[in-house]
């Protein structure tokens, strides 16, 4: 395991950077022992969920960031509630787009439960960077809908 780390930390420090996949498994490794590593594993995740063609994939890549996110403390990373936002919002896309609208709807309840205003414009999160040429999630709109459907 001490090897795996190891090459883990060289993929990450590299100075060309990794690849998407190479991120997720150098972080995927190091989450295993250090829970520090956990913030920059589901953003790596969520960028690949970005860039994956199959929906499928692009589901277990969310549901993924999602479970992870949930393990952030928010006391120790202040980006914790954002990165759950995101993958959320990963998630309730994903499980649309397959057609699952009843687990969508939920993950849109949690979303519209932690929103909160300027999570779009933070600065220095690297999911918020990777989101930042995308609308923050349309909460008022899905209010709306909740409102008019009751």
């Amino acid at each position: 395991m001490i090897e795996l780390e190891l090459i883990a930390r060289n993929v990450l420090l590299s100075s060309a950077g990794p690849d998407l996949p190479n991120e997720v498994w150098a972080c995927r490794t190091l989450v295993a022992r250090t829970a520090g590593y956990r913030s920059r594993l589901v953003g790596a995740l969520l960028r690949l969920e970005r860039v994956t063609d199959s929906p499928v994939d692009r589901l277990r890549l969310a549901e993924e960031a999602v479970a992870h996110a949930r393990l952030i403390d928010p006391d120790h990373d202040h980006h914790a509630t954002d990165l759950l936002i995101w993958a959320l919002h990963a998630l309730q896309g994903s499980l649309y787009a397959l057609g699952r609208t009843t687990e969508g709807r939920a993950a849109r309840e949690e979303i519209a439960g932690r929103y909160h205003p300027g999570l779009h414009t933070k600065l220095g999160c690297r999911v918020t960077a990777c989101y930042a040429d995308r609308e923050p999630p349309p909460v008022a709109d899905w209010a709306a809908e909740a409102a008019t459907a009751s």
